[in-house]
């Protein structure tokens, strides 16, 4: 009877004991797996590994959609022309068009209206006012997307990331390009030509128009352009910040003295846009060849001409170069001019020394001939 109570009990410790360890096993090996190993971190399960790794950099072609989309309809009427297509058809919010559509934005009466067309899923065109723009065609593979403001106001937002060449907006004269981050262009036709305004709000792009070119735009920097139906006269004008314009100047010869070869360069003039500072182009066509002649002015923000030449297109025989001095070189002739004055009287000054203060050789015979000339008068006064 003791043998067998025995028994049973070493049983019971026995089994105890394997059912202690089956439980303690698990908490171990989490308590091992959880712990960091020797000089490293944390580990990690590899469940979580995806979702806590660095998101890969976003590709060129995911930028974009293949299509644009009507994306917010606010207090306006929406009406679109699809390519091919020969009447407007009002646009349906969330739907995609095919590129090549032009979009015609009409606001309600006293209403703020808001109109977004989707790019991509982080490029935006939005309209606040009466627009009308369209997206240009590409062809196949190709990554930039072209929009062609015909009026009103457009605000593109874009990536920051977004690399150069990817996204740009035409006018009728100019063209926006390198588009990135926030920016604003307004353009409206007048009566005797139209009027535009390109204003980086945050980001960067460059203008390119006729005969001059803005390699980039920084944030805050706005400048106005104007230009005539006949495109015979542009003016550019900065409102606000400091931006570098790159004016044409022609062709020049360039002989190479090595080789004797004499070669035609074009040659730009760099000129910093400041507020209230002015460029103007004016063009003409010659009546011999039909060859546009260029001159083009450049003016400081009180009105004074700082540049002029004169130019015509492709012809380095037909060049003025500069024609206008700059005041700070007037200035320069001036003062050298006064010091050489200076130095010259002081020369003058020195070689005299005390003999200055003598009377000139032959005044002692000008005095005898004043007093005999006084004696005659009295003599004739006595007859």
């Amino acid at each position: 009877m003791n043998m067998k109570l025995t028994i049973l009990m070493k049983r019971a410790v026995a089994a105890a004991c394997v059912g202690f360890f089956s439980f303690a096993m698990p908490v171990f090996a989490d308590d091992e797996a959880a712990a960091p190993a020797e000089g490293g971190e944390e580990a990690k399960p590899e469940s979580n590994a995806d979702e806590n790794a660095a998101p890969k950099e976003q590709k060129d072609d995911k930028f974009f959609f293949p299509l644009v989309r009507c994306d917010e309809v606010r207090d306006a009427a929406v009406e679109v022309l699809k390519p091919g297509a020969g009447s407007w058809e009002l646009a349906v919010v969330k739907k995609f068009y095919p590129l090549g559509s032009a979009f015609r934005v009409t606001p309600a009466q006293n209403a703020s209206p808001k109109v977004t067309v989707a790019f991509g899923p982080n490029s935006f065109i939005t309209v606040t006012n009466a627009a009308e723009f369209a997206t240009r065609p590409i062809a196949i593979g190709d990554e930039a997307r072209f929009v062609e403001l015909r009026s009103g106001f457009l605000l593109a937002s874009l990536p920051r990331a977004l690399k150069d060449g990817l996204f740009n907006i035409a006018a009728p004269y100019f063209v926006c390009s390198n588009l990135a981050g926030d920016s604003q262009i307004e353009y409206n036709k007048l009566a005797d030509g139209d009027e535009a305004v390109v204003h980086v709000v945050t980001g960067s792009l460059a203008v390119k128009g006729s005969h001059f070119l803005i390699p980039r735009m920084g944030a805050a920097n706005r400048v106005r352009i104007r230009t005539t139906k006949d495109e015979l006269f542009s003016s550019i004008r900065g409102e606000s910040g400091d931006c570098l314009v790159k004016l044409d100047q022609g062709l020049f010869s360039q002989k190479d003295y090595e080789t004797g070869e004499t070669k035609e360069i074009p040659k730009t003039l760099d000129f910093t846009l400041s507020p209230l500072c002015a460029i103007k182009i004016h063009r003409a066509i010659s009546p011999v060849g039909g060859r546009r002649v260029v001159s083009m002015m450049t003016f400081a923000p009180n009105g004074e001409m700082k540049n002029r030449c004169a130019f015509a297109e492709n012809r380095s025989n037909v060049n003025s170069g500069e024609l206008v001095v700059t005041t700070t070189a007037i200035k320069d002739a001036d003062r050298k001019a006064s010091d050489r004055e200076a130095e010259a009287t002081e020369s003058v000054d020195v070689a005299g020394g005390d003999e200055s203060a003598k009377p000139a050789a032959g005044a002692d015979d000008a005095k005898d001939e004043s007093n005999q000339d006084e004696k005659k008068k009295d003599d004739s006064d006595d007859i």
